[in-house]
């Protein structure tokens, strides 16, 4: 079995399909400074998303709900997550999670979706 280290403090999102789940980890918006909107850009060619934070009147633009700071963030999207799921072929009843990669000159975070690890 491969075992892959990574910091407590790496931002990182997750995927759970029966759910349409998309968790967005606390290192994730820590690193986007906990913006009042984002979105998701997502590169089908090159299997990258990326979570950007942005302005409220941008195109994909969803307001960040207040969470108190140190949680996470579950978003409910099946159609998003279903296509994510058939673009990288992974197994519907699998959760996999990503580690990302922070850009702070663009308020960006860019995961690829290449480098998922499968949980269960």
């Amino acid at each position: 079995m491969e075992y892959t280290v990574r910091e407590a403090s790496d931002p990182g999102i997750s995927f759970y399909l029966p759910r349409g789940r998309i968790t967005i980890f606390k290192t994730t918006l820590a690193a986007l400074g906990y913006p009042d909107n984002f979105r998701f850009l997502l590169d089908n060619d090159k299997r990258q998303l990326a979570i950007e934070g942005c302005s409220f009147g941008a195109v994909g633009s969803h307001q960040l709900k207040k969470i108190p700071e140190g949680h996470s963030l579950d978003i409910i999207s099946k159609d998003m997550v279903r296509f994510i799921y058939q673009t990288c072929d992974w197994e519907s009843d699998s959760t996999y999670r990503i580690m990302g990669i922070t850009m702070p000159n663009r308020k960006m975070v860019v995961f690829d979706l290449n480098s998922a690890q499968k949980l269960s």
